[in-house]
This record gives structure tokens, C-alpha cells and sequence, in this order.
């Protein structure tokens, strides 16, 4: 029966009321419960010759207390022997604590025991009459070191002074009554009354959020030892951030199963971070970044595919390039189930949470701290490439053997093409030509040197920190400055932040963040990548200046011998690199501002309240200016002669006039073309937070919903006419509107769209812990999203897992084991999904007319690009995890951990039935799976009090194989240098033809499916069995390996990182037509030239055209496959050193004249040197170098830190 409305609408709400009740009711009763005083509980414990410290953290721990001690009361301790049977708290202390010294204190949880005497309660009231005195003393932190600049306080009076630099201070006209603060940026604060004391010492303990027993998941801050996730964590101040502005560039090596593969240098491009495999074969794989607590999205909608690309919006594919790295207090990495679990359906590809700092309670601490980094330029000494005399001879050779194609020749031209464009036009005598030929032999232009320079890089950051126990305050800017390492570069970038924290009440506090940032960048111009369906990338009009530098003839010159330009000839059109970079160029500029506020309401000792909103605005904008003198604008409008005029595709050829010749679309002005993303982003999460603890129980329950929206707003337009140089004026012609409408290019002349993503949440976690050994997880998320299909059971999904920990070094008489610090076993399982980014639930479809010849017959059409699908869904994973962390001799700790992940329902294009009127569609219906291992060991080689030694090694190493998966290609879009899919494979598997041997004609053959050896392959064919498995293109397995030492105020450290198992190509050099542009590869030298060299040789000979001619008629591409055969793969393992960090703080005697209270001079080298595969000869395998991108280079930073 159908239940009214109204009825079922009171129904639910009085069902809600009932569950508020019972809650409510629950939480009342355990608040009591857990307020009871716990001085009757039963202490069980039989220990032998053990430190007072660790029967005092026992007796805590089964009493359920937190325990609080000044460490130097049991430094002269001798080990005591201990056997209680059922002893109250107040029998088992009064059994091993002298109450003629000592006395101890229960207040609330915390069990707090001191010398007696030696602390007055604050709560004592003062005599009527108090004796003023003074008082000194010294502060140490816990290793007895000296702390510099502490804060030392009266409380309640305006008596403050602070301590020197062996950490010694001094106060006049002090009453015994009188408590005494110590505060400093990073410590916890402490209190003491002074009582009848004149020497006060006092030993300060790091902030707890800065100890590594802290996971920081951005819902919750929880106890490492009863944490059941794997998580790796990375301080700061030990990553090379320097020259970079983005800490994504230095995670490298850091944390075991995390590989990062630093594609591009260029400012705001997004390193390629894999954290622990591939999650999707075509969709988002890229880690979450959290920033307190909120994620931070990217400022542009990026397609996966295109994120390497090198097109020009990935410069703003980076979000924490916005970030200045000072700002930054932890950063943590959270790889499994179990420590993703609180964010769902977006965290299937890890985390990486940042922390970024806060105020602290004491004086007003102001740090600065600049670098300066100096970029080395390249050298064209580290490539395989002819020198100039070498080149021009070669051009000579084919110019004898009439294998010059004047054809190409006529569209562009180097040194040698020239020369004879001015024979043939008699504009010099053949005496001449030869003079000059010997003259270009001589160039031998290095490139490198002509484009780029030792560029200084410069970043600045000043921040302040001060407060009050009520009110404290971070505030802090920074400025970073790039003059670029190539000519057409420079990026200025702003930073500000500002967070204040208030503790309105001992229950109520808010926490305020405002931040915000601008950057200014300018580079050489880029056009994206066209990828027609053969699988050939290419790229018009690139001129990215490290490519031209390493693959353009030596034998050609920037300036002529009277210092003007030397002009020569691309696209029809006159070419000077030089000049393009300036006439062509991209201008960016990113604007952000975040705001957030954050909510914490302590209703009980066990009850808190959470509550976060945030906002979050961009605005994106990127021009693409090609003024009117530049090469792209000449080639639109070159028509030298009828030769040029038909091969030139830059013109209009108008198709209702068969017999009109093409004609210019840009008679005046260039192009500008101009894309503007706004993007709007909020999040709002409320939280309850329930910690009841009995005795030897405690629980810890989370639940909250999170509401999250992000809008993108684009609008993209490309104009022709404009007149840069002429007041930025326009001057468009209409016919270059119809050119490329008719076309078909899908680089539309003027775009506008928006993307809205919705996704609503509710969460759950519960962690169960007894006696801090046995820890349990639970966690359930229900994400829902709009980019799902119609269907209302795939738009949410639920997520949960399953995690256990064992702190065995606290079980079966292990705490007893001196040399043994920890053996703790933890494991999860569980499910977590994913939206890919690709496909859509929706028809997608374009407007568009017909071609015809005839005006009158043209016809509006609807192209579909994609068919609806109101089944896709989410793709999911299920993933396990298992871990052994062991610690002994308080110097070694390591980690070992396996992981298996499969993942399933990934989105992908399979054939169906054509009566559905497509041949393809995208579904969910792949699988793959990824497994590995994690090893991590942390070793404290030499501790002593003037030297220290410390080591770090990761390693993680990753299987990743295709289950299922439908393979459409061709045998060249499955052979891509980046890598593609098949099943029983990785998702980028390698893949190359099979080079046979060269014929007695020195052409290349290969062999075919049916192994048989020819040239004779069709490029268009999907006979994949005809190529050969390579090896994984991205490396199975990465790390690092860190060394610091200390020696007084000298630190150094260094890092060497490496991958291994990958295969990667070498570039390119076989082609059907030689240009003389091109600086060509000294392997040529050892080409086929005359029959019976294919016994001593590999390298094909020089084709004439009515070969190429011939083979093009067979569809056959023996030049790619040549370059995409087996002899051109190489291992593309590595070990770079990476960095060089040296540090050292002056005497604090030197710097207390100067007026400050801490400075720091530091050095840094970075990239220094790389071992690889002979073969590459100067060429990266890391990098991948297309349009904006460039290679890392060598750098060296110096600067300074000071506190005042």
C-alpha cells in the first residue's frame, strides 16, 4: 500500500528525531563514564631491571592516562624491578615512587608527576606579603640541547624576557607565587611556579604535530602506533625545492612507492606522480593534493591524455605551484585503502596531504629567506650530431647523387638550400657558392649557446608568527622570479597567506585561512598536438627552442657577419629562430584566492564538532600571440610563385570556384588566440568526532558529510588580423572563419562552455585500540556524482575498508627487549573508485553545414562524437595491503610492505553491435591489476653530540598488468613512443617492430605477422602480433637514497635517485627526405652506400623520391618503423644525483650583534650527474621534451635564513 506523503515525510523526520535521541542519550552516558575517576583501577605488571620511564608508561597506558614528567627526574634513575598483581593506580605509584622526592597528580586524563616542592599548582593562592627575588635558569629541548630565543613570561604580568644563545635567562623581581610561560615556535608550551626556587630550568618538548608519531589525513590527526594505513611522510626542510616553486618536482626518491618522473622544468607543468601503479587505462591517474584539509583542485579542466603533452595549457596543470614551498610544515602521503578511505571515490590514486603552518604562542618570530639559483645552460657537446663540415658534406653527397627533393626543398631551407636558391636566381656566381659552402663547414653553431643562458632564478619569502594563548597568527609573502633559461621566457610569481587561529573558549575555536596568488609567465609559442589516426604526432610551427637547439644544423647561424639576422626558410616563409621567439610567444597570467574557515567545538572530553567551509576562485588566462612578422603569419600569406601558391595549405582554396587560385586569408596582422578559464571551487564538510576511552578501551568515531563543487567557465576565440605592432588592432578577413570551418579542423575559431561537477558525501570511520597493542579500523564512504549516467544506482558508490594493527613489541614479553624499539604488523582491505574524466553520460554531439559545391544545396548536419551511455559508472578498485615496521637499537627502523590492487568496470571502448548505429562505444567493462612491494629503512648510523649521521633508502616496485581490454589499433598507434595498452601487459607497454636486417638495397625490412621478412607492412594494418613486447615504458621500480650529516652547526646531505625496468625509444633520425635544416645524427655516417654493406651495417641508406613515392603508394612507413623498431629501444634506467643540500648556522654570538637570533647560509646543487644507458648519448630518459616542455638542467642555489 502507498503511504501518503505527508505521513512518509513524518514518518522519517520522527524517525530522525528518535535516532537524535538515542545518540544523544549514548554520548551522555559514556561522557559520565569516562569522567570517572579512575584511581581504583587494576595495574597488573611484572617487569625486570627496566628504566623508571617505561614502568611509568605502562601503568599509564592500563590506566588509560596520558602521562606528563620533566625527563631529567630519572636521568640518574637506576632500572628497578617491578611485580604487580592487581594494585590500584594508587598502590602500584606509591610502590615504585619515593614520596620524600617525588609526589604525583591526577587532573582529569592526565597523570602528572614532578619533584616535591619543586611546582607549585597555579591554583595556590600567593601570600598577602610576597618576597620579590630573582630568577634564572636554562632551557634545553629533549635531547639537551640549548634552545636560542625562547620566550620567558610572568603569567598574568607584562614581565617577559628571552634566553641567549646557550639558552640561558635571567629575570629580576619574581614572588614565589609567580608561574613562569616558556614558549617558542614549534615546542609545546610550558608552565612552572617558581616557589621557593631561584634557579627555574625547564625542558621544552616538540609541538606534536611536528613528531613523526602524527598521521595527518586532513579529517583526523591520528596516533601512528594504533594507525592501520600505510603512509609516508617528507619534511620539508629536506627537500631540494630550490629554482623549482613547486614541491611536487622534489618529491622524487623520497618516500618508497611514490615514482615521480620530472617530464619538464617548465614553470607550472605537473610532474608525472604514480603512487603505487596505474589505477585507469585512459582516465585520471593523477594523486589528490590537500591542502588543510580541502583538496586542491587544477585551475583548467585538462584532458588525462594531454597532461605530458607539452600543449600550453599544462602550465596550469600544476594546483601547488601556487603554493610558496616556505608556507609548507608536513607533507604526507597516504598510498592505501585504509588511509584514503576519508575521501572516496577521489583518492583511488593516493593523497598527498600538506600542512602548512600555523601561528604559535610567543613573541612576534619574523623569518627571511632567499635563494638564488643559477641554471647551466646545455652544451650541444653532450649529443651525437654532425658538425658543420660533416653536415654540409652530406648535403653535398645527395645533391651530387640527385637525391635532393627540391619539392621540400622549395617549403624549407637550411644553410645549403639557400646557397642554391641564390645560385638558381643568379644572385651569386658559382666561385661563390663554394666559397661560401667551405665558409658554412666552418660554423659549427652550438645552438644551445645561441638559445639559452646561465640564468639566475631568485625566490624570496618573509613570514611572520606570533600570538597569545587566545589569538595567534601566521602571515607570510613571497616572491619568485624566473628570468628564463631560454630567450621568450620569464615568470614572476606572488604569493600571501594569512592564517589566525582563535580560541574563543576552552571549547570553541576558529581558524581562519586566507591565501592567494599571481603569476605573470611568458614562453616561446606552442601549438597543441594534432594526433591523426595513424598514431603520428605532430606539431605545427615548433619552435620549442631545446628541440631546434639539439636537431638544427650547426652549419646555420643566428646573425650574419655584419650582426644582422640570417635569414632561411620554413613553411615558404623566412625563418630566424631568433626572431620567432620574439614575434612568437605565449603570455599567461594565474590568478588565485582560498579562503577557509574552520570550526572546532569541544562539546565534550569526548564529543567534538568539526566543521570546515572553503572557497576557492581562479581566473586563467593565456594568449598566443603570432605578431604580423612572424613566420606563422608569413606562411599564411606566402604566394612567391604558382609552386608555392599549391603547396602551400596555410591558403584558402575557395570550393565553390574551382577554378579561382588559393588565396591569402591573412593579408595583413597575425593571429591571436586567446583562452580564459574561470574556475569556482567549494567545499563544506561538518563532523562529529566521539572519543570514549575505558580503562584499556578506547574508541574513536568519525562521521560527517562533505558537499564539494567546482565550475569551470572557458571561452576561447582565435583572430586573425591582429595587428600587434600596430596598437593591437584587428583586421580579420571572414574567409579565414570559412577556411577553417571547412576544413574540418577540430581547432575551432571561437569556443565557449562551462563544466559543472557536483559530488556529495557522507562518511564514517570508527578505530577501535586496546591497550594501544590491538587496533581496528572501519570506514564507509558514499560518494554521489553528477558525471554518471542517468541511472540513480551508479551516481553514488559506496567505499569502505577494513585495517588491523599489531604493536607486538608491546606483547608476549617483547617491552622487556631492550634493543628492540617496535615490530608492529598491520594490514586493510578495501574498495575504492574512481571517475576516469573521459567519456560522458550524454549524446556529445557538434553543429556543423555540409561541404558542397553548390551554395544552394548546403545542408545543416549534427556530427556525434561520442554515444550516450546512462550506464557508466564509477571504475572501481579493491585493494589489500600488509606491513612489517621494525625498530631496534633506537637507530634502525625499516618497513616492508606488499599491496595488491584490482581494478575493474575501467572505462574503456569496445565494439558493439552496428545496429546500435555506432561501431565503438566507451563502457565500463576492463580490468587490470597492480602488486608490489615497499621497502623503507631509516638508519641513525652515528649519533653523537658534534657529528650525526642519517640514511634513508626507498624503493617500491610496481607490476602492472591488463586483464582485460578490447585493443583497436593500428601497429602505429600501439607502437607510440608514450607507450599503449594490451592485455597481459602494463597500460604502457612498449612496443616495436622487429627489425630484420637491411636488403641488398639498403632498405630496412621487418618482420610481419607471418614472419617474413619485407618492407612491404601496412601501416593501417591492426596485425598486432607483427611487433614484439618491449618492457614497461614506465620504470617497475624507483627510489631513493638520502645521507645528512652534522657536524656542530655544518649539515650536509645528498640524494641520488633511481628508476629501473623501463624501455624507452631513442629519438628519432630515419626519414624519407633529409632537410638541410636538420642537425643529423652521427650514426648516419655509418649508413648503407653500397651493395654488400648490409653485412656490416644497420643504418638504412638515403632514399631517392621515386622510392619514397613508391612505398607512400604501399602505405607502408618503413622510415617510423624504423625509428620504432627493436635496435631503437633502449633500457631507460637510471641513477641521477639528484641534489646536494649544505647548510651552516653562524654563532650565535655573531648573530646576536647583528640583531637577529638565528641565520643559516645554505647551498644547493641539483641534477649534478647521471648514469643511464650509453646508447642515449645526451639524451634524458626522464624527460620528455614536446612544445612548452623542457629538460632538467643542472643548477646551482645559494642563499640564506634568519630568524629576528
Amino acid at each position: 500500500m502507498k503511504i501518503p506523503l505527508e505521513k512518509e515525510r513524518f514518518a522519517f523526520i520522527l524517525k530522525i528525531w528518535l535516532i537524535m535521541k538515542v545518540l544523544i542519550l549514548f554520548f551522555s552516558l559514556t561522557s559520565l563514564q569516562a569522567g570517572i575517576v579512575v584511581y581504583g583501577q587494576s595495574i597488573t605488571l611484572v617487569m625486570k631491571h627496566v628504566p623508571m620511564e617505561r614502568v611509568l608508561s605502562e601503568i599509564s597506558k592500563q590506566a588509560d592516562l596520558d602521562l606528563v614528567y620533566d625527563s631529567n627526574l630519572f636521568k640518574k634513575s637506576t632500572p628497578v624491578d617491578v611485580n604487580l598483581k592487581g594494585a590500584t593506580l594508587n598502590q602500584a605509584l606509591g610502590a615504585i615512587i619515593d614520596s620524600r622526592l617525588l609526589e604525583y597528580e591526577l587532573k582529569r586524563n592526565t597523570l602528572i608527576i614532578r619533584k616535591k616542592n619543586a611546582e607549585v599548582p597555579v591554583s595556590v593562592k600567593p601570600k598577602t606579603v610576597q618576597q620579590q627575588k630573582n630568577v634564572r635558569g636554562k632551557v634545553v629541548d629533549e635531547t639537551g640541547k640549548a634552545l636560542v630565543g625562547v620566550t620567558v613570561r610572568v603569567k598574568g604580568k607584562s614581565v617577559v624576557t628571552s634566553t641567549d644563545e646557550n639558552g640561558h635567562y635571567e629575570m629580576t623581581n619574581t614572588a614565589p607565587a609567580d608561574v613562569l610561560v616558556f614558549s617558542i615556535i614549534g615546542y609545546q608550551v610550558r608552565e612552572t611556579a617558581i616557589g621557593e626556587r631561584n634557579q627555574v630550568d625547564m625542558t621544552l618538548r616538540a609541538e606534536v604535530d611536528d613528531l613523526e608519531e602524527v598521521v595527518i589525513t586532513g579529517y583526523q590527526n591520528i596516533d601512528k602506533r594504533t594507525f592501520t594505513g600505510s603512509v609516508g611522510k617528507v619534511n620539508p626542510e629536506d627537500m631540494a625545492t630550490a629554482g623549482m616553486g613547486d614541491v611536487g618536482k622534489a618529491l622524487q626518491g623520497m618516500v618508497a612507492g611514490v615514482a615521480v618522473e620530472n617530464t619538464s622544468s617548465t614553470f607550472g607543468t605537473k610532474s608525472k606522480i604514480r603512487i603505487r601503479g596505474n589505477s585507469s587505462i585512459s582516465g585520471n591517474q593523477e594523486p589528490l593534493w590537500v591542502i588543510d584539509g580541502v583538496v586542491l583542485d587544477d585551475a583548467v579542466n585538462i584532458n588525462p591524455n594531454q597532461l605530458y603533452s607539452g600543449d600550453a595549457s599544462t602550465m596550469l596543470s600544476s594546483a601547488i605551484s601556487g603554493i610558496n614551498p616556505d608556507d609548507i610544515e608536513d607533507i604526507q602521503i597516504l598510498k592505501d585503502a585504509s588511509a584514503t578511505a576519508m575521501y572516496g571515490t577521489q583518492a583511488v590514486n593516493g593523497v598527498i596531504v600538506v600542512t602548512t603552518k600555523k601561528g604559535r604562542v610567543g613573541k612576534a618570530l619574523i623569518n627571511y629567506k632567499n635563494t638564488f639559483t643559477l641554471n647551466v645552460k646545455p652544451s650541444i657537446t653532450s649529443f651525437n650530431v654532425m658538425n658543420s663540415k660533416e653536415r654540409m658534406e652530406f648535403s653535398e653527397e645527395l645533391y651530387q647523387k640527385n637525391l635532393v627533393d627540391f619539392t621540400n626543398m622549395n617549403r624549407t631551407y637550411g644553410a645549403y638550400g639557400k646557397l642554391l636558391e641564390q645560385m638558381s636566381r643568379k644572385e651569386i656566381t658559382w666561385p661563390q657558392f663554394y666559397d661560401r659552402i667551405e665558409r658554412a663547414k666552418t660554423y659549427n653553431t652550438d645552438w644551445f649557446d645561441v638559445l639559452f643562458k646561465n640564468n639566475l632564478t631568485q625566490e624570496h619569502s618573509l613570514s611572520m608568527s606570533a600570538g597569545t594563548e587566545k589569538f595567534q597568527m601566521y602571515t607570510s609573502g613571497s616572491f619568485f622570479k624566473d628570468h628564463g633559461q631560454v630567450i621568450g621566457q620569464n615568470t614572476d610569481r606572488y604569493t600571501a597567506n594569512i592564517r589566525t587561529n582563535y580560541n574563543v573558549s576552552d571549547q570553541f575555536s576558529l581558524v581562519t585561512t586566507l591565501n592567494g596568488s599571481l603569476r605573470d609567465q611568458r614562453t616561446f609559442g606552442a601549438y597543441d598536438t594534432q594526433e591523426p589516426v595513424l598514431g603520428l604526432e605532430s606539431r605545427e610551427f615548433d619552435i620549442n627552442p631545446f628541440t631546434y637547439a639539439r636537431s638544427t644544423s650547426r652549419a646555420m647561424r643566428a646573425y650574419d657577419n655584419q650582426g644582422a639576422f640570417e635569414w632561411y626558410q620554413t613553411n615558404y616563409a623566412p625563418f630566424n629562430i631568433i626572431h620567432e621567439l620574439d614575434n612568437n610567444f605565449i603570455n599567461l597570467r594565474l590568478k588565485e584566492l582560498r579562503a577557509q574557515f574552520d570550526a572546532n567545538w569541544k562539546i565534550s572530553e569526548v564529543l567534538k564538532y568539526t566543521g570546515l567551509a572553503s572557497a576557492r576562485t581562479t581566473a586563467a588566462y593565456s594568449e598566443h600571440i603570432a605578431t604580423e612578422f612572424s613566420n606563422v603569419a608569413e606562411s599564411y600569406r606566402a604566394m612567391a610563385n604558382s609552386s608555392v601558391i599549391w603547396g602551400n595549405d596555410k591558403l584558402y582554396n575557395d570550393p565553390y570556384d574551382l577554378y579561382e587560385f588559393p588565396i591569402s586569408v591573412l593579408p595583413q596582422g597575425g593571429i591571436a588566440i586567446v583562452d580564459n578559464t574561470d574556475g569556482t571551487f567549494y567545499t563544506i564538510r561538518n563532523s562529529i568526532n566521539y572519543t570514549p576511552r575505558f580503562v584499556n578501551h578506547s574508541f574513536d568515531l568519525l562521521v560527517g558529510n562533505e558537499i564539494r563543487s567546482k565550475h569551470y567557465y572557458r571561452d576561447y576565440y582565435k583572430g586573425y588580423g591582429f595587428d600587434y605592432y600596430r596598437g593591437m588592432t584587428a583586421n580579420p578577413d571572414y574567409r579565414a572563419i570559412m577556411r577553417d570551418i571547412l576544413s574540418l579542423s577540430s581547432d575551432s575559431y571561437y569556443r565557449k562552455g562551462q563544466n559543472t561537477y557536483n559530488e556529495v558525501s557522507f562518511f564514517g570511520n570508527l578505530a577501535y585500540s586496546y591497550k594501544g597493542k590491538y587496533n581496528l579500523t572501519a570506514s564507509m564512504r558514499s560518494d554521489g556524482s553528477n558525471r554518471l549516467g542517468a541511472s540513480e544506482r551508479f551516481r553514488f558508490l559506496p567505499i569502505w575498508v577494513f585495517g588491523a594493527s599489531w604493536n607486538a613489541d608491546e606483547d608476549f614479553g617483547l617491552q622487556d627487549v631492550l634493543w628492540l624499539d617496535q615490530l608492529k604488523l598491520r594490514g586493510s582491505y578495501g574498495l575504492r573508485g574512481n571517475i576516469s574524466g573521459l567519456g560522458s553520460p550524454e549524446l556529445l554531439a557538434y553543429y556543423g553545414n555540409t561541404t558542397r559545391f553548390d551554395r544552394a544545396t548546403v545542408e545543416n548536419l549534427i556530427t556525434i562524437e561520442s554515444p550516450d551511455n546512462p550506464s557508466m559508472q564509477w571504475e572501481k578498485e579493491k585493494m589489500s595491503n600488509i606491513a612489517v615496521e621494525f625498530g631496534f637499537l633506537k637507530r634502525f627502523n625499516f618497513i616492508f610492505e606488499y599491496y595488491h590492487r584490482d581494478n575493474y568496470d575501467l572505462i574503456s571502448a569496445i565494439e558493439v553491435s552496428r545496429a546500435s548505429g555506432f561501431q565503438r562505444k566507451t563502457i565500463n567493462w576492463a580490468d587490470m591489476t597492480n602488486q608490489g612491494i615497499e621497502v623503507t629503512l631509516n638508519s641513525h648510523n652515528i649519533k653523537k653530540a658534534d657529528f650525526d649521521w642519517k640514511t634513508v633508502f626507498t624503493l617500491g616496485y610496481n607490476k602492472n598488468t591488463i586483464k582485460s581490454l578490447q585493443t583497436n589499433n593500428t601497429v602505429l598507434q600501439q607502437s607510440i613512443d608514450r607507450g599503449a595498452a594490451m592485455v597481459g601487459r602494463p597500460v604502457n607497454g612498449l612496443y616495436s617492430f622487429e627489425f630484420a636486417r637491411l636488403n641488398e638495397n639498403g632498405l630496412p625490412l621487418f618482420y610481419n605477422d607471418s614472419h617474413q621478412a619485407t618492407y612491404r607492412i601496412d601501416k593501417s594494418s591492426r596485425q598486432l602480433g607483427m611487433l614484439i613486447y618491449e618492457g614497461s615504458r614506465e620504470p617497475l621500480a624507483s627510489g631513493g637514497l638520502t645521507n645528512s650529516f652534522r657536524y656542530k652547526k655544518i649539515t650536509l646531505s645528498t640524494l641520488f635517485t633511481f628508476n629501473y625496468g623501463n624501455k624507452i625509444r631513442l629519438n628519432p633520425f630515419y626519414k624519407g627526405y633529409y632537410s638541410d635544416v636538420e642537425a643529423l645524427d652521427k650514426t648516419l655516417v655509418n649508413r648503407w652506400q653500397a651493395p654488400g654493406h648490409e653485412q656490416y651495417t644497420n643504418v638504412p641508406r638515403i632514399i631517392d623520391s621515386d622510392t619514397r613515392s613508391t612505398l607512400l603508394s604501399l602505405n607502408s612507413d618503413p622510415f617510423t618503423f624504423y625509428n620504432r623498431s627493436h635496435i631503437r629501444t633502449v633500457d631507460g634506467s637510471f641513477v641521477r644525483f639528484k641534489s646536494l643540500m649544505l647548510n651552516y648556522e653562524l654563532p650565535q654570538a655573531w648573530v646576536r650583534r647583528a640583531g637577529l637570533s638565528k641565520l643559516v647560509l645554505n647551498g644547493q646543487a641539483q641534477n649534478i650527474y647521471l648514469w643511464s644507458d650509453e646508447k642515449l648519448l645526451g639524451q634524458d630518459p626522464e624527460s620528455i621534451v614536446s612544445g612548452i616542455s623542457l629538460p632538467l638542467t643542472t643548477t646551482y642555489t645559494f642563499g640564506l635564513t634568519c630568524s629576528f
